[in-house]
């Protein structure tokens, strides 16, 4: 039996009533059962978060309290790691097992966090490199830039907050911060352990509501600094446009892509297309969702990705042994459906799967699809792999780069040239080798080229875009 809550906006340290009566039911993604209430913010709480920001900001927070509270909360979450899980599971229908994992990881990207804000940049600059700097000294100190607002996605909607929140904090940024409308509750959690955890007001506020109002608001006050979203490109190049003077970090779509070469180690290549295609039922921007194939393997390698695929575990996502959930919501579900039914209407082929159920789509894979069909061209988001059949590294590469996007990028080969050659030529944020595309080490550097956005994330990358470097120069 689950309790339903009613969560509250947290501003200035405390959790408070929205100004107007209005709030949101969040539903159990898979029974449907009521989990809470969240208050609807009006434009007047967006902006009393950026005052509560604003005024933290001014009162600075020490370096060491940035390291022990992002220490401090890292532990908490570790200890209520199944309830976390637990509040992502039904949130969002994603798998209790990838949820788990999700929690995993976000310990990790606070503890990350907390040792980037112990070690912020600064360097002496050789001015005396020129005769007009002789007897001078300088060095950069580097300085937060001010208040970030943070956007943030349902599919990873704890370790996606934190890759934000995280790294504002170690840059001594204060947050406002606007979750995904589909999973504010686990958001919620996370705030309140950095309420726990001693987090001074202003610092980390929480408004949940209509986005388009919230966003809007932020996007207008010239005292939010930095915006950072992760999320559509449409949504996220209109934010850019909307807001120029502001820094804008933005994680935005993909189709990721894989070649398979004809030396490539075809066991290893079907196990990881597995593992990066249908992770999180496919919602998530680096999921696999094309593969290249030469021709001289592609039948093998087709048959034996069609025959694991077909034995994936769907449905129920609190069974530990699901991997693939229900999407996000029905209208996702029933696109996603659409799109594999146009392709079939079109020539293509499934090999595995093509089917929905209770807003589950079957672990998909599709071939003979057509070039310009939304499988191929935009961001399924879903459980579905096409597999297209080259002739050579050379097509293939020519076919990835033809994509409006470029975020991670994938080659199985065992031959090294080979590798280099792709590396080089491949428009993408991240390629990798032998790795699948899905891959992401929350320390990494992340981020893509084109459509797929601007920036970095990745702690200490974000960290970094977070700060502004002021140069100090003494006459000895």
């Amino acid at each position: 039996m689950i309790t339903k809550t009613f969560q509250k906006l947290y501003i200035g340290g405390e959790w408070v009533s929205a100004r107007g009566d209005g709030a949101e039911a969040v539903h159990d993604r898979w029974t449907g059962d009521e989990l809470a209430d969240v208050a609807i913010a009006t434009a007047e709480d967006a902006h009393s978060a950026v005052d509560a920001a604003v005024q933290a900001f001014g009162s600075g927070l020490p370096v060491h309290k940035r390291v022990k509270i992002l220490h401090a909360v890292a532990a908490l979450v570790a200890t209520s790691s199944e309830a976390f899980a637990l509040s992502i599971s039904r949130e969002t229908g994603k798998p209790i097992t990838a949820a788990r994992t999700e929690v995993d990881r976000a310990v990790g990207t606070l503890t990350y966090a907390a040792e980037e804000a112990a070690r912020l940049p600064g360097e002496t600059v050789p001015i005396d490199a020129t005769s007009s700097g002789e007897s001078m000294i300088a060095f950069t100190i580097p300085e937060a830039r001010g208040v970030v607002a943070a956007i943030t996605p349902f599919n990873f909607p704890l370790n996606l907050v934190i890759h934000k929140v995280g790294p504002a904090l170690a840059a001594g940024c204060p947050v406002v911060l606007k979750p995904s409308d589909k999973a504010p509750i686990v958001a919620g959690m996370l705030v309140q352990a950095f309420h726990d955890a001693g987090l001074p007001a202003g610092w980390l506020n929480l408004v949940t509501g209509p986005p388009e109002l919230i966003v809007a608001e932020w996007q207008r006050d010239d005292r939010v600094k930095v915006l950072t979203f992760t999320g559509s490109a449409r949504i996220g190049w209109a934010l850019k446009s909307a807001s120029p003077r502001k820094l804008h970090i933005l994680e935005l779509g993909s189709n990721a892509a894989m070649y398979v070469d004809k030396d490539a180690d075809i066991d290893r290549a079907v196990a990881d297309s597995v593992a990066g295609g249908y992770s999180n039922s496919g919602q998530a921007c680096v999921s696999l969702q094309r593969i290249f194939v030469h021709k001289t393997v592609a039948d093998d390698f087709s048959f034996k990705l069609a025959a694991t695929v077909k034995e994936l575990p769907a449905g129920d996502p609190t069974l530990p042994e699901t991997v693939v959930g229900p999407l996000i919501t029905a209208q996702a579900a029933d696109r996603v459906s659409t799109w594999i039914a146009q392709a079939v209407a079109e020539g293509a082929t499934v090999l595995a799967g093509g089917t929905e159920m209770n807003g589950v789509i079957a672990p998909t894979v599709m071939t003979a699809v057509q070039s310009d069909s939304p499988l191929l061209c935009e961001e399924v988001f879903g459980p579905v792999v096409t597999i297209v059949h080259v002739e050579s590294a050379e097509e293939a590469i020519e076919r990835i780069n033809e994509s409006v996007y470029g975020l991670n990028t994938s080659i199985y080969t065992s031959d090294l040239a080979a590798a280099f050659s792709f590396s080089r030529r491949i428009q993408s944020g991240t390629v990798l080798v032998n790795i699948p595309p899905s891959f992401r080490a929350d320390h990494m550097p992340y981020g893509g080229v084109k459509e797929s956005g601007q920036g970095r994330e990745g702690v200490k990358y974000a960290v970094a875009e977070m700060l502004l470097e002021k140069l100090v120069i003494i006459r000895a």
